[in-house]
């Protein structure tokens, strides 16, 4: 395993960064002087045998404006490092922050503690020696106003230095995060306080220089976390000045040599990035600092405060107890009133524009430190509307702004809603299940979803389907709706896919019930069943019933009729394969399926299928197959199947190239299967010339269909993202075909292989903006786009494409917000005001044809 402080790149390519820097400090310590061409060649060979493990750590400390698509491109261009085992650590606030263009990684993180159950269980253990001071501290957490400290010492980085604080302090807790930084700061200068003496003056001179070299690393991107030795001194002073600030801040833990430069001199970084953030905070007097507006001219303004880096400042800045109230309430005043000058048109009503959006949200999360905000609740019933009845990616960011807000305020706000008489009813689960996310086990959100379940009119099934599901998202471990979710499951006179939703949510809140089980199953036996709900009941029991046996052999049963149309039995293959991995009660009964002479075509081939799946290395799999392909009556489909699932679940690379190549040696496979085969090949050994050249060769052709060209660029692309030839085909194929389906996967494709190519987003701008395309095919190019947008550079030109519609949809409009949460405003502003006949016409039109609507 290889470690990696990202931060110590400052700007060097990860390869290049392991090939020479790592490699060289390898070297010497095996006493060479550099990394030798053998030491090199053997180095390559690990990552081609996949023994290689990178620890890359901290990605939000990386010296890039959008690390997660920095470090995305580098894994893509450098094809060696895309095979090892990559662990990435990152910070929560830049995972969630915007577009995640990692978002094929495998995502843990460190959970904040439930509140009170684990962080008074933590307390407990901490004051272990002193139980009456851990109980006091327990007491006055629960004091009312305490809500918001509550919610911050969740986080065990932030509990720990509370109980540190408590142990030896006056035993108050404060209101805001900028308070319990205080205390914390306070508490840093107690400890070694004999070793190192400082009076009053020396920690005020200190805080104030800390201040101000937090605020200028936050500011500049290249030395935002690592801060070089010369750009410290410029603050603190020289570290072998005995008398200096930094010699202080050094002792008392404030910043840490971390490594050094590529010149072998010091690079420092704070304790942690939290206290960077705060001492920063506390070294901004003016809030125009985060936001100074010029509306016709924004190029002469400051827009930092929709700069990711300055969220947690801005919020830090509002709770300092030091600044007057007056400043605070004008500038949330200032983020609720902003206007962008960018505002759009959905159908026949205009909406907010984006960064109004923005800066709507910010303002609620910023009230939960400033609770003294004179509107604070017209703000949260403004974000509860959104959640509501506003445009799909604005829902999204509203109900994240409310899980960030003053959660009294917003409880209060839904309470309030949920007990309206003019709120639709189907609102009135949505507003409920809101509630239950919000205030986990809310009794009066549970109660309303119970109430709605028992309605009997049939008028309102969709109300009923709504409250079921709701259930399923906040009705974790409650009796009265795992009672109430049975006994809809039992009644015979309830729609099925009432019945189906409402076993999927018990099976969410009482994960392996019998009751959702046997429903679900006895669903899937039933002749009378439409296609459809079948699909969806075999769905729902592959998420909630992993190794149950009547489920197997349930789906088994469904797998060979012959009287349901495919894609339902396609869908119990696939359901088998998600609860059967490795079981062997599935593998067997899918090799006695295999081995029944009456099996249908069909049948036996998505058997092969399934096992392909979940038998990896199984010698009785092996078996089966090797027979099965033994015989002489099979067909070819079936065949080449079997020979590629036999090819899939073999442990050995060679064993799997072998019978790769001698699938390709059929001379009877049709050209999809080849394509399939030649994509896997390739998979299994990335430099396998044979199907490289074949992929190729296929793209070149004249003769091939638009499916083959498709399937052949897709497999090429897959195994080198970003491969000119496979993008150029495709973008072709979209240019070029007239059909509908044909165009849907080729953009699909896109998505998956073109992150960041500019010919295949102009590309799918261009579809984007066609007038003959079909919904289906603007959805999907619309969806394919938003996956390649990932740096500053590409949204620009969408943003520009798009800016001169009449009237957006909901498709460009979702684009369109995707480019705002990752562009600074300024960015953006110039894009959307590109002057060009175009825009200009279409605002005219605008004017002439629509009064604003405020």
């Amino acid at each position: 395993m290889i470690w990696v402080s990202l931060a110590d790149l400052r700007g060097q390519e990860l390869k290049s960064y392991l090939f020479e820097s790592w490699l060289t400090q390898v070297a010497e310590k095996i006493g060479k002087a550099e990394a030798t061409e053998q030491l090199k060649n053997d180095f390559v060979a690990l990552f081609n045998q996949n023994n290689v493990w990178l620890l890359l750590d901290g990605l939000d400390e990386m010296s890039a404006s959008n690390p997660l698509t920095e470090i995305a491109r580098q894994f893509r261009e450098a094809g060696l490092i895309s095979q090892a085992r990559i662990v990435l650590t990152c910070r929560v606030n830049l995972w969630d922050g915007g577009s995640n263009a990692l978002d094929d990684f495998d995502t843990y993180r460190s959970l904040d503690f439930s509140y009170p159950q684990q962080v008074e269980r933590f307390i407990d253990k901490w004051f272990t020696a002193i139980p009456k001071t851990g109980k006091r501290l327990c007491t006055a957490l629960k004091e009312s106003g305490k809500e918001r400290i509550q919610d911050l010492v969740k986080n065990p980085l932030r509990l720990t230095l509370l109980c540190l604080n408590w142990q030896s302090g006056d035993g108050k807790l404060p209101d805001t995060q900028a308070g319990l930084y205080q205390q914390f700061v306070d508490d840093f200068y107690k400890w070694k306080k004999e070793e190192f003496a400082t009076n009053s003056h020396q920690r005020q001179q200190l805080n104030v220089k800390l201040g101000e070299l937090a605020k200028e690393a936050i500011d500049k991107e290249a030395t935002r976390f690592r801060l070089r030795q010369d750009f410290v001194s410029q603050f603190l002073g020289d570290a072998d000045d005995e008398n200096s600030l930094l010699k202080l801040a050094l002792n008392r833990g404030w910043v840490n040599c971390v490594g050094i430069d590529t010149n072998r001199k010091p690079v420092y970084a704070f304790f942690h990035a939290s206290f960077q953030e705060y001492f920063a905070a506390k070294a901004i007097d003016n809030w125009h600092f985060f936001l100074n507006h010029v509306p016709k001219n924004p190029s002469q303004g400051t827009y930092r405060i929709f700069e990711p880096q300055w969220k947690q400042p801005f919020l830090l800045w509002l709770g300092r107890e030091d600044l007057a109230k007056k400043h605070k309430q004008a500038f949330i005043t200032a983020l609720i009133n902003f206007r962008d000058e960018c505002g759009v048109w959905f159908f026949q009503d205009q909406v907010y524009g984006f960064y109004e959006y923005r800066a709507y949200f910010l303002a609620a999360v910023g009230i939960a430190e400033f609770r003294d905000y004179s509107r604070a609740d017209e703000i949260v019933a403004q974000i509860v509307k959104w959640t509501i009845d506003g445009l799909h990616s604005i829902k999204e960011q509203a109900r994240s702004a409310l899980q960030q807000t003053d959660h009294t305020k917003v409880i209060d706000a839904l309470m309030q809603l949920l007990h309206s008489t003019h709120v639709l009813e189907i609102t009135r689960c949505q507003v409920a299940e809101t509630l239950g996310e919000i205030d986990p086990g809310n009794q009066n959100a549970i109660a309303t979803l119970l109430q709605q379940l028992h309605s009997t009119d049939k008028y309102y099934e969709i109300t009923r389907w709504q409250a079921a599901k709701s259930l399923g998202k906040i009705g974790t471990g409650n009796e009265k709706a795992i009672a109430a979710l049975v006994k809809l499951l039992q009644s015979i006179d309830v729609h099925q896919d009432i019945r189906i939703q409402a076993a999927e949510s018990l099976g969410q809140i009482d994960p392996g019930n019998k009751n959702a089980i046997a429903v679900l199953v006895e669903l899937l036996q039933s002749k009378n069943l439409h296609k459809d709900t079948r699909r969806q009941a075999a769905h729902s029991l592959q998420e909630i019933s992993t190794g149950n046996k009547n489920v197997i052999v349930a789906l088994t049963h469904l797998l060979q009729s012959t009287d349901l149309d495919k894609n339902t039995r396609m869908q119990a293959a696939y359901s088998l394969q998600e609860i059967g991995t490795g079981n062997e009660n599935v593998i067997a009964a899918l090799i006695h399926l295999l081995q029944s002479t009456d099996l249908s075509k069909d049948t036996r081939w998505l058997v092969a299928y399934s096992l392909q799946e979940i038998s990896t290395g199984n010698e009785n799999v092996i078996v089966a197959l090797t027979h099965l392909l033994q015989s002489t009556d099979l067909d070819k489909d079936t065949r080449w199947m079997a020979a590629y699932s036999l090819a899939k679940i073999s442990t050995s690379n060679e064993n799997q190239i072998a019978a790769l190549v001698q699938l390709l040696e059929l001379k009877d496979m049709d050209q999809d299967s080849r394509t399939v085969v030649l994509k896997n090949l390739v998979q299994i050994d990335p430099g396998n010339e044979i199907a490289i050249a074949a992929l190729v060769q296929l793209l070149q052709s004249t003769t091939v269909d638009d499916k083959t060209r498709w399937q052949a660029a897709s497999s090429l692309g897959e195994i080198d993202p970003g491969n000119e030839i496979a993008i150029a085909a495709l973008v072709q194929l979209l240019q070029s075909t007239t059909v509908d389906d044909s165009a849907r996967k080729a953009a699909y494709s896109l998505g998956k292989i073109g992150t960041g190519n500019e010919i295949a987003i102009a590309a799918l701008v261009q579809l984007l903006q066609s007038t003959t395309v079909d919904d289906k095919t603007r959805w999907q190019v619309a969806d394919s786009l938003e996956e390649i947008l990932q740096d500053n550079e590409h949204p620009f030109e969408v943003v520009k494409a798009l800016s001169g519609y009449l009237q957006l949809d909901n498709n460009c409009y979702s684009i369109i917000w995707k480019c705002a949460q990752n562009m600074p405003y300024l960015d953006f502003y110039q894009a959307w005001h590109q002057d060009n006949l175009v825009t200009r016409t279409m605002r005219s039109l605008k004017k002439i044809l629509f009064t604003r609507i405020i």
